[in-house]
């Protein structure tokens, strides 16, 4: 059985992570490419300007986003761009704190079979804000694909596929969310995203988060109007882009 394409995002500084990251693929003897991340705060005024847009920022979301969030987007940017440059089919992204639960080789092998176009797998969802499937294909004996009520928040794991990559490059720049609540306006780059079920990642909370976002920026009630204003918006237009979406993968779900 062929290997899977793994990325894995970590910054230069972060070895231990590394290392952490190495023995949780180690395990299933799976190879993997280490993707350099980009740090949020070391990030060029020029490069600044070009992929992160306050206006946007401002008619998008509740808050500025945090330098972390910013270089948590441009590292999975960088993945994508090499998945468009090396024209794989897909592969699959991890962030350096995950926890990896299971194989991922019969899981590779049953999304290339697949006969059905998709732009992204979720990997991982929180035990804590599970998504509802509103429909499901069972791929293998232990594994199906889900369409989930809401895309599932954070990017710890996903597969994307080489359609979905283009996607999302075209869209992305110059940015005004962090990258997981773009996700969730997948509409916005007309991406189909699935659910695979049961997770093989969790989440491993051993580290603090180094790209992402950091727990407490929300500050306070400050943003609580504008946050709740922009959720009512989200809910209505996921509710009919998911209606859009069922009906497309009607044949297979």
């Amino acid at each position: 059985m062929k290997k899977p394409h793994i990325f894995l995002i970590n910054l230069d500084n972060c070895s231990q992570r590394l290392e952490t990251s190495s023995i949780q693929f180690e395990q299933f003897s799976l190879d993997f490419e280490r993707i350099s991340a980009v740090h949020g705060a070391e990030v060029s005024d020029v490069v600044l300007s070009k992929s992160y847009s306050k206006e946007k920022n401002a008619k998008q979301y509740y808050r500025p986003l945090t330098s972390g969030e910013v270089g948590c987007y441009l590292s999975h940017l960088k993945v994508l761009e090499e998945i468009v440059s090396r024209a794989l089919p897909y592969a699959f992204i991890f962030e350096d704190d995950f926890e990896l639960v299971t194989d991922l080789r019969p899981i590779d092998k049953a999304i290339s079979q697949l006969t059905f176009s998709w732009d992204m797998i979720k990997l991982f969802q929180s035990q804590s804000n599970k998504r509802t499937a509103i429909a499901q294909c069972k791929v293998t004996e232990s594994l199906s694909l889900t369409i989930a009520n809401k895309v599932p928040a954070g990017t710890v794991a996903q597969i994307v596929s080489l359609q979905g990559a283009r996607k999302i490059l075209a869209h992305a720049r110059p940015f005004g969310r962090p990258i997981d609540i773009d996700y969730q306006h997948f509409w916005e780059m007309e991406l189909s995203i699935l659910l695979a079920t049961p997770c093989p990642v969790t989440h491993a909370d051993i580290f603090p988060s180094t790209i992402g976002r950091v727990k407490g920026s929300e500050n306070g009630f400050s943003y609580f109007w504008r946050k709740q204003r922009l959720q009512i918006n989200k809910y209505v237009q996921n509710q009919f882009h998911r209606r859009a979406m069922l009906n497309q993968y009607r044949p297979y779900f």
